[in-house]
């Protein structure tokens, strides 16, 4: 299996993970009254306990230096922004509408990585990401109004993302210069230190806006930090070895996985038949688009 297979496998795998994770977080805010800076911090409190075991038993803080920390910043506040923004878009909308548009993603990181990072996209590719963008958006219509705040909202969590996602692809080839690792310990140890670093930030932020961060809150998220950290693994995976914007292409696939999987497991519980047939043909055309572009 070539890399490029992998990676497209791993951000499928991340992809689903992601949509998950939605979910979870919309059951957090709903049934355990979690919502805005406090989910945030509670879910990488947990996350950072779970990192923190490989972080320390792989060794994997022997390789700090200058150039980690100088990408850890701006791969930390930006994602912490774009975390908590798609928070808040979810807690004002539904985890259908805003999914589907962080497809917004797409142009602005293939904007950023031809004039910047001297990367080049074929004709093919272009109207593929093109048509996942407007399909994302049908798709997020489709399950409700798109109103503004939700919609400027989301724009801001995928702009911060964006930014996050460029920085985590830089660390990765900082470690690969600095220390020659495989690939599979790049992946590893860009996780693992993010989210031990998003777990000091969330620290300081706790104390600094004095919010109650409980031990029983942070349990309470596990099943969305869980599903956070396993995408990670998945769309970190999908950067190092496809490149960035093809991992958010991958990912755009996630609103479609819940479609498949609500398809498959409740279709019984279905209230809006013709609604759901309309999200169905629009998923297909997505896949479409992401078997044209890695074509």
């Amino acid at each position: 299996m070539s890399f490029y297979s992998l990676g497209l496998l791993l951000g499928l795998f991340g992809a689903a993970c992601q949509a998950a994770n939605y979910s979870f977080t919309k059951e957090c805010q709903e049934k355990a009254g979690l919502k805005g800076l406090r989910l945030l911090l509670c879910a990488h409190a947990f996350m950072f306990v779970v990192c923190l075991v490989p972080f320390l038993a792989f060794g994997h803080y022997r390789f700090f230096d200058g150039g980690v920390a100088f990408w850890l910043v701006f791969i930390v506040i930006p994602y912490f922004f774009g975390q908590y923004f798609t928070n808040a878009a979810i807690a004002v909308s539904d985890s259908s509408v805003v999914s589907p548009l962080l497809t917004v993603k797409i142009p602005i990181l293939a904007l950023i990585s031809v004039f910047f990072m001297g990367e080049s996209f074929s004709l093919t590719q272009g109207v593929a990401a093109i048509a996942i963008v407007l399909i994302g958006v049908h798709f997020s219509s489709i399950s409700g109004r798109i109103s503004p705040k939700p919609l400027l909202l989301t724009a801001l969590g995928a702009l911060s993302y964006c930014l996050s996602d460029i920085s985590m692809t830089c660390l990765m080839r900082h470690f690969a210069t600095a220390g020659g690792h495989t690939r599979t310990e790049q992946i590893f140890m860009g996780i693992t230190y993010e989210y031990v670093a998003c777990g000091f930030a969330s620290l300081i932020i706790a104390l600094l806006l004095r919010v109650k961060v409980s031990a029983r809150s942070c349990v309470t998220t596990w099943k969305m930090g869980t599903a956070w950290l396993l995408s990670m693994v998945g769309i970190v995976g999908c950067f190092n070895l496809d490149g960035v914007v093809a991992g958010n292409i991958v990912q755009s696939l996630r609103a479609v996985i819940g479609v498949l999987i609500a398809y498959i497991f409740y279709r019984k519980y279905i209230r809006d038949p013709g609604n759901f047939r309309r999200k169905l043909i629009a998923s297909f055309g997505m896949i479409l688009c992401v078997c044209l572009y890695y074509a």
